[in-house]
């Protein structure tokens, strides 16, 4: 059975080292690691350097108090989730329930009783390994949720446009139909791939990557996003070999990661400008470029553009609106191929000709 405990940190904070030295033999019996704050000053400059897992917090101290210690610890984004356990040498109602609005989880009275200290303090972190990997799954959940709703907004969006023109001309139906029906294929893929991706994480698939034709999927990709293209008058100009094949996930590598890419060049360009699309073979590498004549990005919008938690959501150059989310699950796609990503980005000010954004991505592969 595997140990739990080994990597728990737990900061003892408590003014008599006797006190400390009975509470850090009774829990090195159970493999924690030990930290020592002699005072609540000492204990908040302890946590800056290094993050417990639960904390063991005396009630009555010079300097700053338990309590005073405990608001200041609850009041920190960084510390307020550790479980903080009070120890306190009689038990005074007021003193307990001031406690507990202040954010502590429990209290262990002194003397100390071994089994009963090291049942608590098992309990506690047990309870936040539970809590933490709840919160795990949920946000997991929501970027799966994300994935779903963001990818199929452009095959369901290329499928309402072209029945729109079917009430112009009926024929328009026939012409588009192979195209129509590479958008519904996607729009299944993608419901699919969700679903892999949950059983990904369970532990229960694994990701299934193979050697894809580069300029095939662009094209593919190009064609489904050809209306947006063409509204605002975009030139795509494409260098890439043929022969040049990525190792990728199919579905993912069309709907997440080319589709966002290029949504987002689009977005982001100014009408009658081009989107330049090239790639390089190195040794057993293939690097994608893509780069736009667009509006560019601040250098602060830039540094969260990969954070799910965190909204780089802002109009396009029409006033196109966005998830922002595409770039987040761009990011997790190419790092789950075994690859990286890249970009510079240069914000159009008024008297700027060099502007834009280019993306580059690097993949294992080479040439068929």
């Amino acid at each position: 059975m595997m140990n739990n405990n080994k990597n728990s940190k737990i900061l003892i904070v408590d003014d008599t080292p006797k006190n400390i030295q009975v509470l850090g033999k009774t829990l090195e019996q159970k493999d924690y690691e030990i930290i020592v704050a002699q005072d609540g000053l000492q204990a908040l400059k302890v946590v800056e350097k290094t993050l417990p897992d639960l904390i063991l917090l005396d009630i009555m101290m010079p300097k700053m108090d338990g309590f005073e210690t405990c608001k200041r610890l609850k009041d920190n984004p960084k510390t307020k989730e550790i479980p903080i356990i009070f120890l306190t040498a009689k038990i005074e109602i007021d003193d307990l329930v001031k406690g507990f609005d202040l954010g502590a989880v429990d209290y262990i009275t002194k003397p100390f009783n071994s089994k009963e200290l090291l049942r608590r303090v098992e309990t506690h972190l047990e309870l936040k390994r539970k809590s933490e990997s709840l919160e795990w799954s949920n946000q997991n959940n929501r970027e799966l949720i994300h994935i779903l709703c963001h990818d199929l907004t452009n095959p369901i969006g290329f499928i309402e446009g072209v029945l729109q023109l079917t009430d112009q001309d009926p024929f328009i139906f026939q012409e588009m139909k192979k195209s129509l029906w590479t958008a519904v294929k996607n729009s299944i893929n993608i419901i699919d791939q969700v679903r892999k991706m949950q059983a990904l994480t369970e532990g229960k698939y694994e990701l299934d990557l193979n050697l894809v034709p580069l300029k095939l999927f662009i094209q593919e990709s190009m064609e489904i996003l050809k209306p947006k293209l063409i509204a605002k008058n975009l030139e795509l100009v494409i260098d890439i070999d043929d022969h040049l094949e990525v190792m990728v996930e199919r579905t993912s590598f069309s709907n997440s990661v080319i589709n966002n890419l290029l949504t987002n060049a689009i977005k982001f360009s100014y009408p009658n400008t081009k989107i330049y699309m090239s790639a390089i073979h190195k040794t057993d590498q293939v690097t994608l470029s893509i780069k736009d004549e667009g509006m560019g990005m601040p250098k602060g919008l830039l540094k969260d553009l990969f954070k799910m938690n965190k909204s780089t959501t802002r109009p396009g150059t029409i006033g196109e609106k966005g998830t922002g989310f595409g770039m987040p699950l761009v990011y997790r796609f190419v790092n789950a191929y075994g690859g990286g990503i890249e970009i510079f980005s240069k914000e159009k000010s008024h008297d700027s000709k060099d502007h834009g954004t280019q993306v580059y991505i690097t993949l294992k592969g080479g040439v068929q």
